[in-house]
């Protein structure tokens, strides 16, 4: 059966079914084609990259597939001039996007990102979240959120908003029952991401928080390549394992040049209120050594609470306070202004 192409479609696939097309990805200076990363490389991803003409890469493909035209080598256009993609222009009313990631799984990223969420949105801004974990989402359950996307007075959909008021899209909003598997390859999670982006109405709002899944694969290369990414927030535990893992994801936000923003190292430590005792139950803290990787800072170093753990499962994490939250929210509305400017910020 003939492969039906899209933007998203792998490379590899490409490849193996019609022989001879690297020759094509080549002509467009795209080398992937034939080495192990088209594996997991889609056109698109391929030629976000390489700051390739998508639309002309497509053309010849189809024409390829067609009649073997291999068109001759093309050079790529000059920056000046140029305008972004239209998959990662700006949508009207969101003037931030931040996407929350890690690499690993585990060290509460989803947690963080609802965090960031509250503290910001206490401080006055309007804030939504996109919930890219599209396989393990945990979101609408962290907010006690069941209401379903709902159609606007402008017929579009919306969608629904956390008690106080921050929006939010996850997964689970959509499915028949939360227990529900959500059983997809890679090329349906990145479509639904941009979906979650693009087709719902999100208002004005001042930062839309994406919270990643662990990896540095299909989701986290959708965002960062597909939507108009402000910065990024990276979130790691003292334990060594975990430190290599995220390694890992700053090499790829740095590889595809986004901002970071700052580093959050969460599980940091447990104060025994009884004993007033600190116990550092991932070992020491890493902190300084991903700050030295990255070039970011350190926006917080977060405790382990029981209590927040209750409200979580309980739907309630808004009612939670803590001064931590809250530094880590003053930080970071001081990095991301001064990272947009080209000046460092002091924290």
């Amino acid at each position: 059966m003939p492969l039906s192409l899209s933007p998203d479609t792998l490379i590899r696939e490409v490849v193996d079914t019609y022989k001879g097309s690297e020759a094509v990805f080549g002509a467009h200076g795209l080398p992937c084609a034939g080495c192990h990363v088209s594996t997991r490389e889609s056109i698109r991803g391929g030629a976000a990259v390489h700051s390739l003409d998508l639309a002309a890469l497509m053309a010849d493909l189809e024409q390829f597939v067609k009649d073997g035209t291999v068109p001759p080598p093309r050079r790529k256009s000059g920056a000046a001039g140029k305008t972004p993609p239209m998959e990662r222009q700006r949508k009207p009313g969101i003037e931030h996007v931040v996407a929350v990631m890690s690499g690993k799984g585990g060290v509460g990223k989803s947690l963080v990102t609802a965090l960031l969420a509250i503290a910001l949105q206490r401080r006055g801004y309007s804030v939504g979240i996109l919930d890219a974990d599209i396989t393990g989402p945990s979101q609408a359950k962290l907010f006690g959120v069941t209401a379903r996307p709902y159609q606007g007075a402008d017929s579009k959909p919306h969608p629904p908003v956390s008690r106080t008021g921050i929006a939010i899209m996850s997964m689970n909003l959509i499915l028949e029952n939360e227990n529900q598997a959500v059983i997809w390859r890679g090329p349906m999670v990145s479509a639904a991401i941009k979906q979650f982006y693009t087709d719902l109405e999100w208002g004005t709002i001042d930062y839309l928080l994406i919270d990643l899944p662990p990896g540095t694969s299909d989701a986290p290369l959708t965002v960062l390549q597909a939507l108009p990414v402000s910065g990024t927030v990276l979130v790691s535990t003292p334990q060594g394992l975990a430190t290599m893992i995220v390694s890992k994801a700053i090499k790829l936000v740095q590889q595809l040049e986004t901002p970071i923003i700052g580093l959050v190292e969460n599980m940091a430590y447990f104060d025994d209120l009884e004993t007033g005792k600190r116990f550092e139950l991932f070992g020491k803290s890493k902190g300084v050594q991903l700050v030295v990787e990255s070039g970011a800072p350190l926006l917080a170093q977060l405790p382990i609470d029981p209590a927040l753990t209750q409200l979580c499962d309980e739907g309630r994490v808004e009612e939670y306070q803590s001064a931590d939250y809250e530094h880590l929210a003053t930080n970071f509305l001081k990095v991301l202004p001064a990272l947009k400017r080209g000046v460092p910020a002091a924290i």
